[in-house]
C-alpha cells in the first residue's frame, strides 16, 4: 500500500512511520499510537507527502489526527480543524483536545454540548465522558443532566452517574450506590420522567429545565 510512496525508493524514517501505520487487533485494543517520534527524522517533502497520506484518512483515525498535529504545517492544523465537525465522535474529541492543548484553539465546550447527546457506547461516549469530566463547565454538566433523560439507551445511565459526580453528590464518576442512576436505563421514557424530579432534587436543579 504505502511501497514507493515518493516516487522512489522511501528512506528508512519514512518505512519506520509507515510501517507504524499498520495498526493490528493488539494495537488497536491496547491503544498504541503510530511512530511520531520519527516524524522529526523527515525532511520537509518527506513530511508533505505523509500529510497527504494522512489528510484523506483524518475521519478514521484518532491516530491520523494526532500525526497531523505532530506534523504541525498549517495544512496539517487545518485538517485538525476540520474534525472538530467529523461523523467520528472518537476522531472530533481527539481533535479538540489535541487544539486546546496546543492553545490553537478551545472549543471544548462548544464541541462537547453537540456530541454528548449522539454518542454511543462504541461511538464516542468513553472519550466524551472524559473530557466533560476535565471540563466540567456549568453547561456541560447542564447538558448530561439532559442526556439522563433523553440520551440513548447505552449512554444515559453513564451520564446520569457522571452529574452526580461534578455536582459533588457521588464517590465516584459510577458509583454504584446511587440507585436512581439505574432508573434512566429504562427505555420506558414515562419511567424516567417520574424518576427525573428526585434525581433533580439530588443535584440541586429544576426538572422542569430539562424537559425539552
Amino acid at each position: 500500500m504505502f511501497k514507493n510512496l515518493f516516487g522512489k525508493k522511501n528512506s528508512p524514517a519514512v518505512e519506520k512511520f509507515l510501517e507504524s501505520m499498520k495498526i493490528d487487533s493488539e494495537k488497536g485494543r491496547v491503544g498504541i499510537g503510530y511512530d511520531l517520534k520519527v516524524l522529526k527524522e523527515l525532511d520537509a517533502d518527506e513530511l508533505n507527502q505523509v500529510e497527504s497520506v494522512l489528510i484523506p484518512r483524518k475521519d478514521k483515525d484518532w491516530r491520523d489526527v494526532e500525526a497531523l498535529a505532530s506534523i504541525n504545517t498549517p495544512t496539517a492544523i487545518q485538517a485538525v480543524k476540520s474534525c472538530l465537525n467529523s461523523p467520528n465522535l472518537e476522531v472530533r474529541i481527539d481533535a479538540v483536545k489535541i487544539l486546546k492543548k496546543m492553545n490553537i484553539v478551545d472549543q471544548v465546550e462548544e464541541v462537547l454540548l453537540n456530541t454528548l447527546p449522539i454518542t454511543k457506547i462504541s461511538g464516542g461516549l468513553v472519550q466524551a465522558l472524559a473530557l466533560a469530566k476535565e471540563n466540567p463547565t456549568e453547561k456541560i454538566k447542564q447538558k448530561l443532566i439532559w442526556c439522563a433523560l433523553h440520551g440513548n439507551d447505552t449512554t444515559r445511565t453513564h451520564c446520569a452517574a457522571l452529574a452526580l459526580f461534578l455536582y459533588g453528590k457521588a464517590e465516584s464518576e459510577f458509583d454504584n450506590n446511587q440507585k436512581i442512576i439505574f432508573q434512566f436505563g429504562v427505555a420506558d421514557k414515562a419511567k424516567r420522567i417520574e424518576a427525573f424530579p428526585e434525581f433533580c432534587q439530588i443535584i440541586g436543579v429544576n426538572p422542569n429545565d430539562f424537559m425539552k
